[in-house]
């Protein structure tokens, strides 16, 4: 009974998460309450606020739940355990390009945390995107310098700025997608804008552009 108890328990938050999702994209953070997200749910306020004090909560966890297990794969990518850091960067990339692209609920998300919904209400959500940031640059970074590490790199290139320049393509290509989708493709443009900014700091032979790469296994250590 306890199992089935906790598991009704995960399903009600995943209900609750879902709603706000849907109300986020469809109404904006600031003007979300907490009633909505419950009657679009189908729960009660209370039963909202069991599991979340607030709707900064339910907008931390919302997101997290999609960012949390990119931002995994992205960790892994300058693991010393395997030699090919570009290769895996790049992996990791394309494939969170091709799933934003066929996923409705990660490009719903996306377009929540793209937004401009400045207000006191929504200081949760800049906060988020600050870290998320902040958090993506990094590990670009690192994967970077350990391509450095292993000759991959161009000579003189610098991976702190190739970092730098890589997340502002990504920002680019994802803020595109969002405000004209029919003239900017995830996976189209998504691919040629990542392999053009990547050949400006790694050498040639490292990965071969415009090819789909497999995902990176799931045994790959950390």
């Amino acid at each position: 009974m306890a199992r089935k108890t906790k598991e009704d328990t995960q399903a009600t938050r995943e209900g609750i998460l879902d709603a706000a999702e849907t109300c986020f994209h469809e109404h904006g953070v600031a003007r979300t309450t907490l009633e909505m997200i419950g009657a679009r749910a189908g729960y009660t306020r209370g039963a909202v606020y069991w599991h979340f004090k607030n709707k900064g909560e339910v907008l931390a966890a919302m997101i997290e739940r999609v960012h949390l297990p990119f931002m995994q794969e992205l960790e892994r990518t300058s693991s010393d355990q395997r030699d090919t850091p570009v290769h895996d960067l790049r992996a990791v990339m394309i494939h969170s390009f091709i799933e934003l692209s066929e996923d409705e609920r990660l490009r719903k998300t996306m377009e929540i945390m793209l937004r401009s919904d400045a207000s006191a209400d929504t200081r949760v959500l800049t906060e988020l995107q600050q870290a998320g940031f902040r958090d993506a640059l990094d590990r670009m970074e690192r994967a970077l310098r350990r391509a450095q590490d292993l000759g991959q790199l161009r000579d003189g290139a610098d991976p702190k700025i190739a970092a730098r320049m890589l997340h502002a393509t990504v920002l680019g290509v994802l803020h595109g997608a969002m405000v004209e989708p029919d003239l900017m493709d995830l996976k189209r443009d998504g691919m040629l804008a990542l392999d053009m900014t990547l050949a400006a700091y790694v050498k040639e032979g490292v990965f071969v552009p415009g090819s789909v790469p497999e995902p990176l296994p799931e045994a790959l250590p950390w």
